[in-house]
């Protein structure tokens, strides 16, 4: 059976933490996220499912000596029955890959977040005050929304 593919997570998941950072509220809902998860999986399966059907992998198996009646010759058969797990696999690869990248991301952000925010009290410099801006907005970034 062929690798899944995963060019369409990688551009869903990039399109999606590039609409993240961009944004000024710097998190997503809950609802959003398993929605494109879910978005992510469906159009993977589909890519599968055509990259299946236009280009069928080449699975061959040799039909080899017959028992009392000897060889047959080179004889071919192909193996059929692996479209439905390739798409499966597909789309399972296409959800927890953005699940992922995306979690870690989220996690990285929410951690880099606090550990700016302790670094900016335990020195003490606020000039600015724009230190405490630059905390909270990364820490914000790793926040997932319960709506």
């Amino acid at each position: 059976m062929p690798q899944p593919p995963i060019v369409l997570p990688i551009i869903i998941t990039g399109l999606t933490l590039g609409s993240i950072l961009a944004s000024q509220a710097k998190t997503i809902s809950k609802k959003k996220f398993a929605a494109i998860a879910l978005l992510s999986g469906l159009l993977n399966s589909a890519y599968a499912f055509l990259l299946y059907t236009l280009s069928p992998p080449p699975t061959f198996s040799r039909a080899g000596f017959t028992g009392s009646t000897g060889y047959t010759g080179a004889q071919f058969r192909v193996q059929t029955g692996s479209e439905t797990s390739f798409i499966i696999s597909s789309f399972i690869t296409g959800l927890i890959f953005f699940i992922a990248v995306c979690g870690i991301a989220l996690a990285y952000a929410k951690f880099r977040g606090k550990k700016d925010k302790e670094e900016g009290e335990e020195l003490g410099d606020d000039k600015d005050g724009n230190e405490d801006e630059k905390a909270l907005s990364d820490e914000d970034l790793g926040k997932l929304e319960d709506t």
